[in-house]
């Protein structure tokens, strides 16, 4: 249920997908121990988190590599058997290698082992009556076709004389009954073809076609048993398996009678485990039947990951005050805390338990793993003692108890000083040699260690360092941190939060940034200062970056001294910036009437002029309307928000928490904009009713900006409609052809007017 719902939330929501391999902020490694268990890592997102290693591809050309001998590659093996046509087969095993095939050391093989070489060619014949068109229905045509094959396959399988290719044939057989519904058939010719376990590939592949034929024979214990042996036995076939035996729809207790001992009842106990979203319960059942059980670090990394979504990554994000950071934890559900948090201690209680008698399989990855839900619960002593019990020569294990310890140490650090930081630069140098040099392809790369490392530091940058940077108020050195997240190149649109173009270019004010551009300067810098130096947000220039910080608090004279030192290519231009909006929003845009571009140093020297025209109190009432509609323009609703914002969600708008920041109280609230169309009504000649209209109406929309947002709807909706300027422009210019237009244009006003007249929703 939970995975049909998350995948109609991603259908049905706009925007952009969460990768499912990176959706959450993690530190804990779930490849240090599950090597063969892949598809059952943890991920909310996808029904397996990868194929197993080694794939079922991978295994069958080993297989084949332990029949040839090595002097045959993998790589020639895998091509021939699955990119080579029939025609191609058919020709090698014929002795006709064609010119196009005889570089393939497996197919010079073939041409010396003509059986081998029949055998493959058999098998390519096989494929299209073996295999399903798709997932949703079986391939149950051509019965006489597969009758037809299994007839030549029993007199090849009778010619051969190497047991290897008969176990091919014998599977080839059983396929071929199973894929034409003769189930029993299908049992019993493996009983005969397999008297005794060879415990080979072909072997458990076949066994697997036994389960699924009791299984379709309504023997769903028969089938679900022997499913887990094959699970057990053959790791490329894991997904399979788990797949049928959630198929078969039985209880553990059911499968149970049919174990040999307790180790095949614990595989069992797993399997029911790897489909459980409290691995707690399934940890103690299956240590309880078998403490070396290797699924054992499987389910307890499984908890790990899900507590790290559930619980550490909202506390990370919540403790950073990043509203932008790990958005796909901010659409759902506000976690219950205490109940994560005992969850956390349930599950280190019964860890430490199980690490106390001494009977696991990989202690030490069990005392990391402890250490790490110290971690989470803010036990930093008992993390360090839990880390100084590990002895380890295991590098996986070593690079997990590392990454541990850094978290511990950064968050036992009250002040990050010059001496830390040196530390901290250790340990970024050591991230930089395991993240390699690039991370292209990570969704088809899941299981690549180099890019879940890539993923750890961006973590540790982004959800812990920058904060404590931005807590001890050292905006530069946050910002740095930043661009070195934003320079591993995986900065993710449900994870990563704030990027450093985004700090520095829009939030930032002129004193943080020009501290920037000083420690950007100075060349005494501490190798740490020297190494986050080279991560200045690309695409910014420093100059006009301060220019655009004072254009945000409308210290226009400020801005155009910086604008001036900013290279011409780095400012951006405006072609209406000073025309007035009579509807949000728009495009900037050129028209036959506004066709110059208006750079922003260009448009601060001109409010410059406007504002000393209007100190000295000869501003004409067109200077103060044009003053007004720059400054609309350069809201949330005007055309030119990119003078001083680099992105305007659609989802924003303005509330009483604007007025906590001088930027924001304008940008959202338009006060300014309003006062100055105030003004130059004031200003205008008695008789110029048409250009007071106007003014009016648009001192009305900025009024409209800072009306707070209720939650009784209709309350927040009779705000609008009843806003202050509509008597006046009803009474006084009601006969203008701007009034005329407007009315036409204008909902609200048009609503207003109604309401008057009929006494519903008055004002008084």
């Amino acid at each position: 249920m939970l995975l049909l719902f998350g995948n109609v939330v991603y259908t049905l929501c706009c925007g952009p997908t969460p990768d499912p391999y990176d959706y959450y902020v993690s530190f804990f490694s779930p490849f240090t121990k599950g090597a063969g268990y892949e598809p059952f890592y943890y991920t909310a997102l996808t029904t397996f988190y990868s194929d197993p290693t080694p794939s079922e591809e991978q295994a069958n050309a080993a297989d084949w590599q332990q029949y040839t001998g090595s002097r045959v590659s993998v790589r020639d093996i895998r091509d021939c058997i699955y990119s080579y046509s029939s025609a191609n087969i058919n020709a090698i095993a014929s002795g006709n290698l064609p010119d196009s095939l005889k570089d393939n050391s497996f197919a010079q093989y073939l041409v010396k082992k003509p059986e081998a070489a029949r055998y493959l060619a058999f098998a390519k014949k096989c494929e299209p009556y073996v295999s399903a068109e798709s997932s949703w229905n079986s391939n149950n045509t051509n019965d006489a076709a597969r009758n037809k094959l299994y007839t030549e396959g029993i007199g090849l399988y009778h010619e051969s004389r190497d047991p290897k290719i008969q176990e091919r044939y014998a599977f080839q057989l059983i396929r071929l009954l199973h894929y034409n519904n003769q189930f029993r058939k299908a049992i019993t010719s493996f009983d005969q073809f397999f008297p005794k376990n060879t415990n080979s590939l072909l072997y458990y592949k076949s066994l697997s076609l036994k389960a699924g034929a009791l299984y379709n024979l309504k023997d769903s214990v028969q089938g679900a048993y022997l499913f887990s042996r094959v699970f057990e036995k053959a790791p490329s076939l894991r997904g399979s398996c788990y797949t049928s035996y959630r198929w078969c729809n039985v209880t553990p207790e059911m499968v149970y009678p049919l174990c040999r001992n307790d180790e095949e009842k614990a595989t069992v106990a797993a399997l029911d485990g790897f489909g459980s979203t409290d691995e707690i319960p399934m940890i103690r059942r299956v240590y309880r039947l078998d403490p070396a059980s290797p699924s054992l670090d499987v389910l307890l990394t499984r908890q790990i990951n899900q507590l790290e979504e559930d619980y550490l990554g909202p506390v990370l994000v919540k403790e950073s005050g990043d509203d932008k950071a790990n958005s796909f934890t901010g659409w759902m559900e506000q976690p219950d805390y205490a109940k994560l948090k005992n969850e956390l201690t349930a599950l280190q209680q019964l860890a430490d338990s199980l690490i106390a008698e001494k009977k696991l399989r990989n202690l030490n990855y069990w005392r990391i793993s402890s250490a790490y839900l110290s971690y989470m619960q803010r036990d930093y002593a008992g993390a360090k003692a839990r880390l100084a019990a590990v002895e380890t020569k295991d590098v996986e294990e070593k690079d997990q108890w590392e990454m541990i310890n850094l978290l511990i140490n950064i968050n036992q650090q009250k002040q990050i000083d010059k001496e830390f930081e040196s530390q901290l630069l250790s340990s970024f140098k050591w991230l930089d040699k395991k993240i390699g040099s690039d991370s292209l392809g990570r969704w088809e790369r899941p299981l690549d260690q180099a890019w879940f490392y890539r993923k750890v530091y961006r973590n540790l940058l982004f959800a812990v360092l920058a904060p404590k940077y931005h807590a001890q108020g050292d905006q530069v050195k946050e910002a740095l941190l930043r661009g070195r997240c934003d320079s591993l190149n995986i900065n993710d649109f449900f994870v990563s939060g704030t990027t450093a173009a985004e700090q520095v270019g829009d939030e930032m004010g002129p004193k943080e940034l020009i501290r920037l551009k000083d420690f950007l300067q100075k060349k005494d810098k501490t190798p740490f200062e020297t190494y986050i130096s080279r991560f200045f947000p690309e695409g910014l220039e420093i100059n006009q970056t301060i220019g655009t910080s004072y254009l945000r608090l409308q210290d226009f004279k400020s801005a155009a001294s910086w604008y001036k030192q900013a290279p011409e290519e780095f400012l951006l231009h405006s072609f209406q910036v000073f025309n007035d909006q009579l509807q949000d929003f728009g495009e900037d845009t050129a028209t036959r009437r506004f066709n110059k571009p208006i750079s922003q140093l260009d448009f601060c020297n001109q409010m410059v002029a406007m504002e000393e025209e209007m100190k000295k109190g000869t501003a004409s009432a067109a200077v103060y309307h044009k003053y007004a509609s720059a400054l609309f323009n350069i809201s949330y609703y005007g055309r030119t928000w990119n003078f001083v914002k680099s992105y305007r969600p659609s989802y924003i708008w303005y509330t009483p928490e604007a007025e906590k920041s001088a930027f924001e109280k304008q940008y959202f609230g338009c006060y300014k904009a309003e006062e100055y169309y105030n003004k130059a009504v004031k200003a205008a000649a008695p008789g110029d009713n048409e250009f007071k209209a106007r003014c009016i109406f648009l001192a009305a929309r900025c009024a409209q900006k800072h009306v707070t947002i209720t939650k009784d709807e209709a309350v927040y909706l009779r705000s609008w409609i009843n806003n202050r300027y509509f008597p006046q422009l009803t009474t006084t210019y009601a006969q203008t052809k701007f009034y005329q237009r407007v009315y036409n244009q204008c909902g609200y006003l048009r609503d207003y007017v109604k309401r008057q007249k009929t006494g519903v929703g008055s004002t008084k």
